[in-house]
């Protein structure tokens, strides 16, 4: 059995996926940002770094937004060792990666104690360079998943691997970047998912038998935790939502290297928007790789439970704090009443139990100015679902 059959069946277990069928481009050719999407090359522009509170490092993935005739439409990324986030922009963000020379492969390879001859290390840059890996993901989406399954992540808008100085007026020039929706904390970024999926239609437990199970698994210590039904059912929603999207890559062959619970949604925003930052994906291609997600070359199914149980630690630890209750107290926030006075109105309100004959995950909390006995109303307006 030749090489590459033998990394093919260690990986996918000695399952032929429908994916080995698809002709893919090689592998380092990237549909390039341009005309297709609104950009020649005279028209466009980087705007201002999307998080300005972060020092400039050379070996930084930079976050920019990307202006089109003056608009901002795109967000940029250009490579970084810190966590990636998308901010707040109208249509795009660009992500701009610093460079990844033979030299980087030489001291990686050292550091995986793997001699260096000269093919080892043009492997090693497609393997190990950021650039590579987050470009080949977002390209291997757009390829194999449906139209339904690709609003799970950010739409992937190309490259740009000659960046010229000129168009930056702050940050470290690098010239490769990949160009992505720009996700906002608001509704309009929210994604709303299909009911039923046959690949976590299997988590027949309770939210409470998962939270057992994972104690018993793990040896911890199981938390008394209090949650309403409103709020086993919205955790146990974003539970399944994670896995979707988590089980969708992992079903093209791609696993995503750094699971966070900041990966799914934007920071202090409370819903989930994307799984986005792939910097440190794994994207299956038949030469066996020198390493897959920080560790050796192993079986899919060995990553994906790595992966899904640390989803199943986000969501558990999240559960265990309230989260989404303490969220709404803050939000139900007024100065017209007290911090007691809306904890307890929220609780009122969560306590609720659902209406299980039409099975709306719903919550709805309206301010009026005054309620039929008299009194002022406690919160202002509170809408949430999930």
């Amino acid at each position: 059995m030749e090489e590459e059959d033998i990394w093919t069946s260690l990986f996918f277990s000695g399952i032929c996926p429908n994916i080995l069928e698809t002709n893919e481009p090689p592998g380092n050719q990237f549909r390039p940002f341009g005309p297709e999407d609104g950009a020649e090359d005279d028209n466009w522009n980087l705007g201002r770094k999307v998080d300005i509170s972060r020092e400039p490092d050379p070996n930084t993935i930079q976050v920019f937004w990307l202006r089109i005739k003056g608009r901002s439409k795109y967000i940029a990324k250009v490579v970084s060792d810190d966590d990636n986030y998308l901010y707040e922009c109208s249509k795009l963000i660009m992500y701009q990666f610093p460079g990844y020379s033979k030299e980087d492969a030489k001291v990686q390879l050292c550091r995986v104690s793997i001699r260096p001859t000269p093919e080892r290390i043009d492997d090693a840059i497609y393997n190990f360079d950021r650039f590579y890996r987050e470009a080949r993901a977002y390209s291997h989406i757009d390829l194999l998943c449906s139209v339904r399954e690709r609003i799970y992540f950010p739409q992937f808008h190309g490259v740009i691997t000659n960046m010229s100085r000129s168009r930056f007026s702050s940050g470290y020039c690098h010239e490769r970047a990949v160009v992505l929706e720009a996700i906002k904390p608001a509704l309009s970024s929210r994604r709303v998912l299909v009911e039923h999926v046959e690949d976590v239609d299997s988590l027949s437990m309770s939210f409470f038998a998962i939270l057992q199970t994972l104690s018993l698994k793990f040896f911890t210590t199981p938390e008394i935790i209090s949650l309403s039904p409103f709020e086993q059912d919205w955790y146990y929603s974003l539970l399944r939502d994670r896995l979707r999207r988590l089980n969708t890559l992992h079903r093209i062959g791609i696993t995503h290297g750094d699971i966070h619970d900041h990966h799914f949604r934007l920071p202090n925003d409370i819903y989930d928007t994307v799984l986005y930052d792939f910097s440190e994906s794994y994207t299956f291609s038949k030469k066996q790789p020198f390493r897959v997600n920080h560790g050796r070359p192993r079986p899919l199914s060995v990553i994906s439970e790595g992966e899904r149980d640390r989803i199943l630690h986000h969501i558990r630890d999240r559960a265990i704090s309230r989260d989404l209750r303490s969220y709404l107290i803050r939000d139900a926030d007024s100065k017209h009443t007290s911090s007691v006075d809306n904890t307890v109105c929220v609780d009122n309100a969560l306590w609720q139990y659902p209406d299980k004959e039409i099975k709306l995950l719903e919550l709805i909390m309206l301010r009026v100015s005054f309620r039929p006995d008299g009194q002022l109303s406690l919160i202002p307006h509170l809408s949430i679902g999930h």
